[in-house]
């Protein structure tokens, strides 16, 4: 017998109360968060788009939640006050990550106090996903930023050289012939786009067939790393080419900028292509030990 709808207005009621305290006592960490949203060239512009996508996840999963046993559980509170107790710590001591994690485990532990294990169970895909909302030390950020770069700078010297095109690198710059010097900086890196693809290929697996192995997902999200690497690359071997036959003004303003978003663009249709093909796989299989 399926549970009664989770939408009654006394359980609205309730929840409301509980979203109004959990965003009054969180403010100041959703404050730090959107100014790292906000910020001009920032690793983490698609954190707004994540509390949407997972209410998304959620909202798929409302069968599942309308029929799932809802028993509140007080093991929850294992989770909720240590995790209430460290966001008032980071949040005297400016540790703005870790009241967003603190955030994310309060969160968890509500969940899991109000409505028991299982249906924390059932949402943990969309929990975890928030993760990808809560953004990196600016610090870690930065060095690995820059040993990125460095190497991508590396990667592309080999790479335009091979074409027949003499470049020599200093750093993160590749100086060519006739003194032009092209910089691979921090939007070149190739971070920004390897952050947002890889959130994107774990949202992607919400798409697969519910039936999907693990391992494909599993698979999907994994190939977003060296897909968004890639397609970095080609972003920064064809602005090379084109500043060597053209002059340095080709790499900036629009072309630079608009080169990132249809690299970008094609790399979610390679992860799309992946998706399709991991799809195909085990009917081919089935067919084939038939």
């Amino acid at each position: 017998m399926s549970q009664p709808s989770i939408l009654t207005p006394r359980r609205l009621l309730v929840v409301g109360g509980f979203v109004l305290a959990f965003a009054l006592l969180f403010w100041p960490t959703f404050v730090c968060m959107a100014e790292r949203f906000n910020t001009h060239d920032s690793f983490y512009s698609h954190g707004w788009l994540v509390p949407a996508a997972g209410a998304w996840l959620i909202w798929q999963r409302r069968e599942r939640l309308r029929t799932t046993a809802r028993r509140p559980s007080g093991w929850g509170l294992a989770l909720l006050v240590p995790s209430l107790l460290a966001h008032v710590i980071a949040t005297w001591l400016d540790l703005h990550v870790v009241s967003g994690l603190a955030m994310l485990g309060a969160l968890w532990g509500l969940v899991w106090t109000c409505w028991g294990w299982r249906t924390l169970s059932c949402l943990r895909a969309p929990l975890l996903f928030l993760l990808f909302m809560v953004p990196l030390p600016s610090i870690l950020l930065i060095a690995i930023s820059f040993k990125m770069k460095l190497m991508a700078a590396w990667m592309a010297a080999k790479l335009v050289s091979f074409v027949g095109i003499p470049v020599a690198q200093a750093g993160s710059t590749l100086h060519l012939p006739g003194g032009v010097a092209v910089v691979v900086d921090d939007t070149c890196s190739g971070l920004r786009s390897l952050i947002s693809l890889l959130a994107l290929s774990t949202l992607w697996t919400s798409l697969m067939p519910p039936d999907s192995a693990r391992w494909k997902k599993w698979l999907l999200t994994a190939s977003s790393m060296p897909i968004a690497l890639v397609a970095n690359m080609v972003r920064i071997v064809s602005l090379v080419v084109l500043c060597a036959i053209y002059g340095p003004q080709v790499a900036a303003g629009f072309i630079h900028y608009g080169s990132g978003i249809v690299v970008f663009g094609v790399a979610i249709l390679a992860l799309a292509w992946l998706s399709r093909v991991l799809t195909r796989v085990s009917p081919q299989l089935a067919a084939s030990h038939g």
